[in-house]
């Protein structure tokens, strides 16, 4: 019987397979019945054994994600603890900068206004440097006024009527900027070249100068705010110190035009002398 029972059994259980995947194939009326009634007595039967195991997954999930929350909640108290000494050193110095201010006297760099606009023209050919820009005086441009891109200066206002202004670019020929080095007190003149490298001009002697410096401009002159950057040394060497732009002249599409409310005596060398109010009444 044993042997006999071993050796029917498989047959039984493959002829039962077969049979419950026939039913479950017609789509008889009483069959049908018969598989809904039998997923519905399953169904309680398999939710309570899945249960425990739901049960568990979720708390390994609550488990993990209280660990993360409590990671996170770490990091953000050390980043609030940093942030707070950081505050705290920037009132500080405000309050250090603004003592300082009161004690020497110290005089503000001029406001400085901006309008950003699209550049009209591309910068031409081999020998003219310049650009056209939809904006002009009624927009409080005026002839002087820097031009930078998103990286760095590209140039000056060179003509400015009611809608437009043309733009001198830093790499013409005739474009000459007092710059200064960044870091160090060495001062020089920033002369364009009619290609895509600036030459640094009129440097003292035993300059030092080294490449990867940055060259920004000095405000000497009182055409253009100071410390506006500009390039980047790039060469050293016999035939001087070579800079490259910060920004790409060539594909320029939008700019800034800086307007600097500077005392006109800083260009014009004119010092004017302020009008006696009472004088001139008993004039």
């Amino acid at each position: 019987m044993r042997t006999l029972t071993t050796r029917l059994t498989p047959a039984v259980l493959v002829l039962l397979a077969v049979t419950l995947m026939v039913f479950h194939k017609m789509d008889a009326l009483p069959v049908e019945q018969m598989r809904v009634a039998l997923t519905d007595k399953m169904t309680p039967v398999m939710t309570a054994v899945s249960s425990p195991f739901v049960a568990l997954t979720d708390s390994f999930d609550g488990i993990a994600t209280l660990r993360q929350l409590r990671a996170e909640n770490m990091q953000l108290r050390e980043e609030n603890a940093k942030l707070q000494k950081w505050y705290e050193n920037a009132l500080r110095y405000q309050a250090e900068n603004q003592s300082f201010r009161e004690l020497l006297n110290v005089k503000a760099d001029p406001a400085l206004t901006y309008v950003t606009t699209r550049v009209v023209s591309d910068p031409g050919g081999s020998f003219v440097k310049s650009v056209l820009l939809p904006v002009g005086t009624n927009d409080r441009v005026s002839k002087g006024n820097a031009v930078m891109s998103g990286q760095g200066l590209i140039g000056r206002v060179t003509e400015a009527g009611d809608r437009s202004a043309r733009v001198l670019l830093v790499t013409d020929l005739n474009s000459h900027i007092p710059v200064t080095i960044q870091n160090t007190r060495t001062k020089a003149i920033l002369a364009g070249k009619n290609t895509d490298l600036l030459k640094l001009e009129r440097l003292p002697q035993d300059s030092g100068l080294t490449v990867g410096q940055r060259v920004v401009t000095s405000g000497d002159g009182g055409q253009l705010p100071p410390d506006v950057p500009i390039g980047v040394i790039v060469e050293v060497g016999a035939d001087g110190v070579f800079v490259k732009p910060l920004s790409e002249i060539e594909k320029i599409t939008y700019v800034q035009v800086i307007n600097a409310d500077v005392d006109r005596g800083l260009s014009t060398g004119e010092i004017s002398t302020p009008v006696d109010k009472h004088s001139s009444k008993r004039k």
